[in-house]
């Protein structure tokens, strides 16, 4: 159904793509696996037609297909959902499925009865139950994720391109995505199929394709392989263990940086006590829909706290505002990447954005200032790429370090860290826990919420187990995954 032919593109000073191959048949869900940068995305976006390669052909079932023309994609049957979702907030759910697509009268105006009638089987069909005149901004990631792919199916679509799409889902919604792929694949659609999470991919797909550093290194069966295989082929070796928790260079103070007491912002978020120490992990461990979000935006002020008193370093006060958060010395990494990361500024410019006052005299920035502060904190941290270097084209795990970057080089106190390792590969997985656990050895408080097991276990000098908008349940880093997944799925014990 698929056919692509010595893709390859280069931007200044990198190698995304380097002649790469790639077959996809009727039916098949083929799943593509490479580390942060090696060139994924670049290759959906190759095949979607929003980034033209500098050499290559493509085809769908034997027919040409002309690059760099999202409407020839179309055209020929080409649906891609994006990892960074394309909807349009301020729009009804309906009309983000039908975008571009929507029914009118003959006078010319839109027939809304219509609209209505013709998007709800399509979100049906992937089982989202949700008012299709709602607004998509008052909708979660998880939600907004099925949207998407609502949208790029009620197409006509032969080829459909998924790019991490169960990144912001709970395991549930995973679990009810993957039937929705085999629907379509038993139909004949041909599947291209992005994720980090290995099990998944084993789980989901017929053959698989491992990208490393732009060029394809292998194609296998799933029966061929396993995560061992898979690690190994795209990392170049087998993967470093986490470091123990012994490792860490200090434990945590008695200075508590963060003091929360009956805080909420209902209905979903109810009052919530706890409390984050200088140095200390607090892993808040939650399922897609308990709260986990509001409760990081909250704490930064995006969405301010209706009732409830919060202590900063010892003092009451009020964060209403992310200026005010940054103020107290709060810093925030949440869920949608996209949002922390200015893209058409440098990576410069990404480091010292919250540290702008220091900078220069008056109201004059000294950029030279600037370079010499975002490279000292560019080499601790080891992030490997030039400052001077656009942040939109750096990998996603990149992108993650360099704002945590940012809150360093900010002098924060406190770093809320909402799913940061979402939609980024294992290698870079790694990489940013052994950084968050820096940052703890320098006195940082972080309060890291996630929605994996694993992270919150590993990271946390102590977990959180967040249902129904508040605290079910403090346990050690040492309980089983049954017991911390039944106090998040609401089972009182």
């Amino acid at each position: 159904m698929l056919e692509l032919r010595g893709a390859s593109k280069s931007y200044p000073g990198v190698r995304a793509l380097s002649d790469v191959d790639l077959q996809v048949s009727r039916g098949e869900v083929h799943a593509v696996l490479g580390e942060n940068g090696a060139g994924k995305s670049t290759l959906m976006k190759v095949i979607a037609g929003s980034v033209r390669p500098d050499a290559g052909r493509m085809s769908v079932d034997g027919r040409p297909v002309p690059f760099g023309s999202p409407d020839a994609a179309r055209a020929n049957g080409i649906a891609m959902v994006y990892q960074e979702l394309s909807l349009v907030p301020q729009l009804s759910v309906d009309e983000n499925v039908l975008l571009g697509r929507w029914p009118t009268r003959r006078s010319g105006t839109v027939d809304w009865a219509r609209l209505h009638a013709v998007a709800r089987p399509h979100l049906a069909r992937i089982g989202l139950d949700v008012d299709g005149r709602r607004p998509v901004a008052d909708l979660g990631m998880a939600e907004r994720q099925l949207v998407e792919i609502a949208k790029a199916a009620s197409n006509e679509v032969r080829v459909l391109l998924l790019d991490e799409p169960t990144s912001a889902l709970s395991n549930p919604e995973a679990r009810r995505l993957s039937g929705i792929i085999r629907d379509l694949s038993s139909s004949g659609v041909a599947i291209v199929y992005v994720s980090h999470r290995l099990p998944e991919v084993l789980e989901i797909s017929d053959r698989i394709s491992v990208l490393r550093d732009g060029a394809r290194i292998g194609t296998a069966d799933r029966s061929d392989v396993d995560e061992g295989r898979l690690v190994r082929m795209m990392l170049g070796h087998a993967i470093e263990e986490e470091p123990a928790r012994d490792e860490r260079g200090r434990g945590p103070s008695d200075k508590v940086v963060l003091r929360v007491r009956g805080m909420a912002r209902r209905p979903r978020l109810k009052p919530i006590d706890l409390e984050v120490r200088a140095g200390e992990i607090v892993g808040v461990f939650g399922l897609v829909g308990s709260g986990r979000t509001r409760l990081a935006r909250t704490l930064f002020g995006l969405e301010p706290a209706t009732e409830g008193e919060v202590e900063v370093l010892g003092r009451r006060v009020e964060i209403d505002s992310p200026v005010k958060a940054i103020a107290l010395g709060i810093g925030y990494l949440g869920e949608d990447r996209s949002s922390g990361i200015v893209p058409m500024m440098s990576v410069a410019a990404n480091v010292t954005l919250a540290s702008l006052d220091g900078l220069g005299r008056g109201p004059v920035l000294d950029f030279g200032e600037e370079l010499a502060v975002a490279r000292r904190y560019v080499d601790e941290l080891a992030i490997g790429t030039s400052v001077e270097r656009l942040a939109g084209t750096l990998s996603g795990g990149t992108q993650q370090k360099v704002v945590l970057a940012r809150w360093l080089c900010s002098g924060a106190r406190l770093l809320v860290l909402d799913d940061p390792t979402r939609g980024i590969d294992v290698g870079a997985k790694n990489e940013v826990f052994r950084l968050v656990r820096r940052l703890a050895d320098q006195g940082v408080g972080v309060l890291y919420l996630t929605s994996e097991i694993r992270e919150a276990r590993s990271l946390g000098d102590r977990v959180l187990i967040l249902s129904q908008g508040t605290i079910a349940s403090a346990v050690p880093p040492t309980a089983p995954d049954e017991e911390i997944m039944a106090a998040a799925g609401g089972v009182r014990g």
